[in-house]
């Protein structure tokens, strides 16, 4: 096989992989688009309990990694632990467009502390930003998870000044139509209820008290464990479905 005759292979896989993908994303109903920011690897195993609870839940995840991932080792780390538990994903690192709106929601895991601080004052020169505003754009559901060191009930190496500015600025997110994990209920601009709960959300919630939710509300799976060693009561309005999410 000469040179011409190889190029012309790759190119044909290359064209058919990418009719797949193509295929895949207009079959499916349940696409869920997932942005990585940061390069901090200790948020992964929380990252990986959502995003393997998803696709048990019926959602094709396509995954976006910012510029910062891909430099670390989040991207390879990630992408080989959902492997290792079967989880198939398709990596879509390229910016949104206008055709690209056939996705159901869109999560943003562990939201790095940079991309946080440039959505909520409308910079739009990464990745992740520009995924943000576009799922604004064509009114997608957008749900935020914050990072370790912004959230309120976490140690922070962080001044406390510089802490209380990211919490307003998780706000403001708020604000603009994102549904925000993590920050207190009784922060301005938070929705009274959660449309994800985890691990951490549920070992705050008191004892006793009745674990409000909706119809979008998902609950990962070490979450769901918790809420049924605590006997916690789950309530909702009569007339929604629970969606809860299962391995």
């Amino acid at each position: 096989m000469d040179t011409q005759q190889l190029s012309h292979l790759v190119d044909t896989v290359i064209d058919e992989m990418l009719a797949q993908r193509k295929r895949r994303l207009q079959s499916h109903n349940k696409v869920m688009r997932v942005v990585l920011s940061g390069e901090d690897l200790s948020t992964l195993p929380s990252t990986l309990e959502c995003l393997i609870a998803l696709e048990r839940c019926g959602y094709l995840l396509v995954i976006a990694f910012s510029h910062s991932a891909r430099r670390s080792l989040l991207q390879s780390h990630c992408l080989q632990a959902l492997a290792e538990q079967g989880v198939e994903v398709i990596c879509d690192n390229q910016p949104p467009s206008s055709a690209q709106s056939n996705y159901h929601d869109i999560f943003f895991p562990a939201l790095s502390t940079n991309s946080l601080s440039k959505i909520a004052l409308g910079i739009r020169d990464n990745l992740v930003c520009r995924w943000a505003f576009h799922a604004l754009s064509v009114r997608k559901t957008a749900i935020i998870t914050l990072n370790p060191e912004c959230r309120p009930d976490r140690h922070s190496a962080l001044p406390p000044a510089l802490k209380a500015r990211l919490m307003n600025y998780a706000s403001t997110l708020t604000e603009y139509g994102f549904t925000v994990i993590g920050l207190p209920e009784s922060t301005p601009g938070l929705r009274s209820r959660r449309s994800l709960i985890t691990l951490s959300d549920v070992r705050q919630h008191p004892q006793g008290q009745p674990l409000k939710i909706d119809s979008r509300t998902l609950i990962t799976p070490a979450a769901q464990d918790e809420i049924r060693d605590r006997h916690l009561v789950i309530v909702q309005p009569l007339q929604e479905d629970l969606c809860i999410w299962q391995r």
